[in-house]
């Protein structure tokens, strides 16, 4: 379906390929993993045409109809749910059109239509038309759209809903081949599940990129390593790939350590006794034994892992933070949350969980201060400082600032060294500091974010999906 031939490519001075070689199959579900940065997004923009290597080939079956879902996939509709979804079965609508247009011939009794009629309901049939409602509904259904959200205009929902939207479309319309980049970002656990369920089930053609191990492993049957420029193919999943990876990696090093083990002693023996007479003969085979040496290149570093190393959080008060009678919600809508009673203490660790749509986010925003209780009180703890990562805080960065910058401005008064620092620790490193938010990957950009959390410490900290983009 697609093929890399040798293909090399660099985004500003970053090589992202380097020679890379890579082949998917019909019907292969492939994972693309690497770490953050290693250059995945920028390769799937590689293989549907929205970028052109520098040297090889990019190699697409001819008439194959490829589908893509990038990271920041919105809907961009004023439609409603169910119009944009419906709108990717267009084939489907068009014979729908006919079939009723014939309808009416056959009513007027206008010759040749009763057959043409008959032939134009089998097409219909074949092509699955009279399970369109039941198609769109389940997919809808199954991202987590609730069925009075399927009349309500597209422009309505915030950016995780658009990218469902955009993803029940792409599902619908049932391309050749699915290119998926972090689909899962923004799912509840109920429609990440759905969705594994509906591509394995399918049978087409997937190529995806996701740091949700569990969502790769019920995926995928093939695992692509994106890594220094190269991808390494593995015939099964991630799980099965990381153990192949590191026996590979255990058996390199092994092979390396033994081959310049080899090469000390015979230079030994050279430099001991290849002055003396007796010893001439000896020493000269062990030169020519170097010489012919296929030498090992050293196994490749992947440098340190980055670190998260929060500061001491500052004292504060023992109660944190509390709602009583709270009623929380959106103004002019219906409350989300009534009579809520919570207490927030001092070292306590709280997970919030439930459905998408339920209502967590606009909790934390109540929690954090930032919307009003619609009823109720909210006490904040003496001498509380807050840390909010919100879902979206990494794309809304401004595009032309660095990282530096960035990081810089959440802390003014931290010298510019420990802010380097910082971002090193976090995977940011060098000149990665100095480069343009928008050439950064979703993961880059969210330890941008965490960055602000080291330089300016909090006391409580509200994180909204902190882990999408972000690697093992």
């Amino acid at each position: 379906m697609l093929r890399l031939e040798d293909v090399t490519l660099a985004i500003g001075t970053r090589e992202v390929l380097d020679g890379a070689t890579m082949h998917l199959h019909p019907g292969e579900r492939a994972g693309l993993v690497g770490p953050n940065g290693a250059g995945k997004t920028t390769l799937l923009r590689l293989l549907v045409g929205e970028l052109e290597a520098e040297r090889g080939r990019v190699v697409r079956r001819a008439g194959a109809d490829i589908g893509y879902l990038p990271q920041k996939a919105v809907s961009g509709s004023t439609r409603t749910v169910w119009e944009e979804a419906a709108g990717a079965l267009g084939r489907l609508q068009q014979l729908g059109a006919t079939l009723a247009a014939l309808e009416a011939d056959v009513a007027q009794g206008r010759p040749g239509a009763i057959e043409r009629h008959a032939e134009a309901s089998e097409a219909f049939r074949l092509a699955g038309g009279w399970a369109i409602e039941e198609r769109i509904g389940t997919v809808l259904h199954g991202l987590g759209f609730r069925p009075e959200q399927w009349h309500q205009p597209c422009d309505t929902f915030s950016g995780g809903w658009q990218m469902r939207i955009a993803l029940a479309r792409l599902l619908l319309a049932e391309p050749d081949v699915w290119i998926l980049d972090e689909p899962t970002n923004h799912l509840d656990l109920a429609a990440r599940t759905w969705l594994a369920e509906f591509l394995v089930a399918r049978g087409r053609t997937v190529l995806l990129v996701s740091h949700d191990r569990w969502f790769l492993d019920r995926v995928c049957d093939r695992t692509i390593e994106l890594r220094h420029g190269r991808l390494d193919a593995w015939k099964g999943n991630l799980t099965s790939w990381l153990a192949e990876r590191e026996r590979r990696a255990a058996a390199e090093l092994a092979a390396f350590e033994a081959q310049q083990d080899e090469i000390s002693k015979l230079q030994g023996f050279v430099d001991r006794f290849g002055a003396k007479a007796t010893k001439a003969s000896q020493a000269q085979s062990r030169v020519r034994a170097l010489e012919r040496m296929d030498r090992l290149d050293a196994p490749t570093a992947d440098g340190p892992r980055a670190r998260l190393v929060l500061p001491d959080a500052p004292g504060c008060a023992e109660e944190v933070v509390v709602l009583e009678r709270a009623a929380v919600g959106w103004p002019e809508s219906p409350a989300l949350v009534r009579d809520l009673d919570l207490t927030l203490l001092r070292g306590e660790r709280l997970a919030l969980i439930g459905p998408n749509g339920i209502g967590k986010s606009t909790l934390l925003a109540a929690i954090a201060g930032t919307l009003p209780l619609s009823a109720g009180r909210r006490r904040l703890g003496r001498e509380v400082r807050i840390g909010w990562y919100r879902q979206d805080v990494a794309q809304a960065l401004r595009a032309d600032a660095t990282p530096l910058e960035v990081a810089h401005a959440a802390s003014p008064l931290t010298p510019e060294p420990r802010v380097r620092g910082v971002l090193g620790a976090l995977g940011l490193r060098g000149d990665a500091a100095l480069r343009r938010i928008g050439d950064l990957s979703g993961g880059e950009k969210s330890r941008v974010v965490l960055a602000s959390f080291v330089l300016q410490p909090a006391n409580l900290l509200l994180l909204d999906e902190p882990t999408n983009h972000l690697d093992a």
